[in-house]
């Protein structure tokens, strides 16, 4: 039987079977390179007029035996320098068959760890990166070698180096690289970035991946890293964003799925047409969600309530707006926060219509916030948060005041807030900037005056409203100038008879 091999798109016959030679002669020229130092490029030679006869031959085969050889054997004589030419020089060759050089290149990452130092570890990746460039088909494995590159250069303090290699790589265009591992790639190109401080090139990369790809529980490790290099992301930009980013990892792990619900799975899915694909995630969403969730450990339960109040703090810090007030409600129903009283009670005050004391808040959970790393006065985030605090307990306190007052005097209001006049203006004109209340001050009265949002339907209403009684003025006033007219023509009648 005709032997084919597909190469590049084309189909081309294998001419002749080289097997029985590459038995014979690639053994000879191992052993002739080991006993004798001296003959190592004569081993060479010998397999290069071979690996030139299966090529022309398009004996794939034999070839990529052939490659592999010839790095083995140098690998074996520690000739380094000699491995780096051969590669090249075998990667350029005319009509190099692309199977055969990535079998070479598999063979040679494997050699990487195998260096004798640094210096000839990092030339060897370089020329193992050069030949591979632009070349689909190795494409893993120039992934995997950047990655090794970008972790030296980490570790020599080259940081920007190391993202700089790192971004070079477009994970996500790989169709043959398993998808856990191009996740992996992706999050190490997050991380470095974060090193650097290129929040930009960060909130990018975060956007190739999607967090559907977390709904397996068996990637549960790569969701805890990816929502913690989010968190570092946001937190300083979006407490909105940080809350939610702690709100999906508050949630215990579920069990992996046994091989038979697997199994039903996939014959579920094949019934599924292609314009049900949206029915088939749905599916498989229930599946996992049916999952009983992983006992956890006394550490690890630990950490969940950690993260279920770093949720609850930061979406107290959030500015208010509606889906901050969504959120604060999708948190109170949370069971586990039972356990937590304390901060159960914060977000219970932050979402009642009622006045909050700064001076009995500090009093009631100001120890207790103290001990969370969020408020720590040594850092400059803690410093934040608890400006950020203190600004939305007033802000919470106006738009307590706007929703009883339709208006009140300043002075009340700073005693209200405990806060001087000139600060209670600073706020409102800030609350009114975002929208947030509708608000007039009468300075030379120190009234302030409170109004409630309009609807766009009532304020055409109201338009309409007084269209229709200006039109009604303009009637009024025809039929009077009209009357006038006829009483004044009446009039001068009269007199000339």
């Amino acid at each position: 039987m005709d032997n084919y091999l597909f190469e590049g798109g084309r189909i081309t016959k294998m001419e002749v079977d080289y097997a029985p030679a590459c038995d014979e002669k690639i053994p000879l020229a191992k052993e002739l390179a080991k006993q004798n130092p001296d003959s190592f490029h004569e081993a060479i030679e010998m397999l290069l007029n071979l690996e030139k006869q299966t090529r022309l031959g398009a004996d794939m085969v034999s070839c990529s035996r052939v490659l592999v050889a010839v790095c083995q054997i140098c690998l074996e004589a520690g000739n380094w320098n000699a491995l780096n030419e051969y590669v090249t020089l075998l990667v350029k060759r005319r009509s190099q068959l692309k199977q055969a050089v990535s079998k070479m290149i598999q063979e040679c990452c494997s050699y990487v760890d195998k260096t004798p130092d640094k210096e000839t570890k990092l030339k060897f990746i370089d020329t193992l990166r050069s030949v591979t460039e632009g070349k689909i088909y190795v494409e893993i494995e120039r992934a995997r070698l950047t990655k090794i590159l970008a972790d030296i250069k980490e570790a020599d303090g080259d940081i920007s180096g190391a993202a700089a290699v790192m971004e070079e790589l477009q994970v996500e265009t790989y169709g043959s690289m398993d998808k856990r591992e191009k996740v992996e790639l992706i999050l190490e190109q997050m991380r470095l970035c974060l090193l650097k401080e290129d929040l930009v090139s960060t909130q990018i990369i975060a956007k190739k991946i999607s967090i559907k790809f977390f709904d397996d529980p068996a990637q549960h490790d790569l969701k805890l890293k990816y929502y913690d290099l989010m968190i570092r992301l946001d937190r300083d930009s979006s407490y909105l964003k940080t809350s939610r980013h702690y709100q999906a990892i508050a949630e215990p792990p579920r069990q992996t799925p046994s091989v038979e619900a697997i199994e039903e799975s996939k014959k579920k899915s094949v019934t599924f047409k292609e314009e049900d694909k949206k029915k088939k995630d749905k599916e498989e969403v229930k599946l996992a969600a049916a999952l009983p969730p992983v006992e956890l450990t006394p550490e690890q339960d630990k950490e969940q309530k950690q993260r279920l109040i770093c949720a609850v703090l930061y979406s107290v810090l959030a500015p208010y707006d509606n889906e901050q007030s969504d959120m604060m409600a999708k948190l109170s129903k949370i069971k586990k926060l039972e356990e937590v009283p304390i901060y159960k009670e914060i977000l219970r005050l932050f979402m009642s219509k009622e006045l909050i004391n700064f001076d009995t808040f500090n009093h009631d959970f100001g120890t207790v916030l103290a001990e969370n790393d969020m408020f720590q006065d040594n850092t400059k985030h803690g410093r934040k948060c608890i400006a950020e605090l203190k600004d939305r307990l007033i802000e919470h306190n106006i738009r307590i005041i706007a929703m009883y007052y339709s208006r009140v005097h300043l002075k009340r209001m700073s005693e209200l807030l405990n806060l001087p006049p000139t600060r209670c203006e600073e706020y409102l004109s800030k609350l009114a900037n975002s929208d947030t209340i509708r608000v007039k001050i009468d300075r030379p009265a120190e009234i302030v005056y409170f109004t409630t949002k309009k609807s766009a339907s009532d304020v055409l209403n109201n338009w309409a409203n007084d269209v229709n009684q200006l039109m009604s003025l303009v009637n009024k006033t025809c039929h009077l100038i009209n009357k006038e007219e006829c009483i004044h023509s009446v009039k001068s009648i009269a007199v000339e008879e």
